[in-house]
C-alpha cells in the first residue's frame, strides 16, 4: 500500500462532493498531520474525519515539540501564513510519499522541493481507474466540484469530464 498525505484543500473537497467512503477506499495509505486536522473545525466535517481516524483509514501525525521546531526552521521560497501546510510538506519530504493539496503556493512549493503533488481532480480520476467509483459516478463528483469549489481550473474540470464519458 502506498504512503500519501493530504492538507485540509483535498479534504474540504472530498467532504463537499460527498466521496470521503470512496477516498478511503483507496488503495493508500492516507494521513495527515494534527495541525491540519485541527483545521477541520465543523462539526459533521469533524465526525466523518474522526469516523475514519477510528477505523484506522486516517493515520494523523501528531509532530511532537521536537518535530515543530524543524518545521519551523524548516527552509521554503515561499513564506507560509501559518505552519499549518509547512507540517504536510515537511511530512511528505520526511516520509518520501506524495502530497495532496489545491493550494497553488503549497503545490509550487512541494514540486520545487521535489514532493510529487496531486490535486482534487487527480483523486477522482484514480477513483475511477481504481474502479472504486463508475465513470459516471466520476463525472457527477466533476460536476459537484465545479459547484463548490471555483478555484479549480474549468478547463481541467471539463477535460476529465470528457475523458470519463468517452
Amino acid at each position: 500500500m502506498k504512503l500519501i498525505i493530504t492538507d485540509s484543500s483535498v479534504f474540504f473537497d472530498i467532504i463537499k462532493i460527498k466521496a470521503l467512503p470512496e477516498f478511503f477506499a483507496l488503495d493508500f495509505e492516507i494521513c495527515t498531520t494534527d495541525f491540519v486536522k485541527g483545521e477541520i473545525l465543523e462539526s459533521e466535517q469533524k465526525e466523518q474525519i474522526e469516523m475514519f481516524i477510528r477505523s484506522q483509514k486516517l493515520i494523523v501525525f501528531e509532530l511532537s515539540e521536537k518535530e515543530i521546531e524543524e518545521i519551523e526552521k524548516f527552509k521554503t521560497k515561499r513564506v507560509f501564513k501559518t505552519l499549518i501546510d509547512k507540517t504536510v510538506l515537511w511530512k511528505a519530504k520526511q516520509l518520501k510519499c506524495p502530497l495532496l493539496t489545491g493550494d497553488a503556493k503549497l503545490k509550487s512549493e512541494a514540486i520545487e522541493q521535489g514532493v510529487t503533488v496531486h490535486g482534487s481532480l487527480w483523486v477522482i480520476e484514480i477513483m475511477v481507474d481504481n474502479k472504486v467509483i463508475t465513470s459516471e459516478v466520476g463525472v457527477e463528483f466533476l460536476e459537484r466540484l465545479k459547484i463548490c469549489n471555483d478555484r479549480l481550473p474549468l478547463d481541467e474540470i471539463e477535460k476529465l469530464i470528457k475523458k470519463l464519458k468517452s
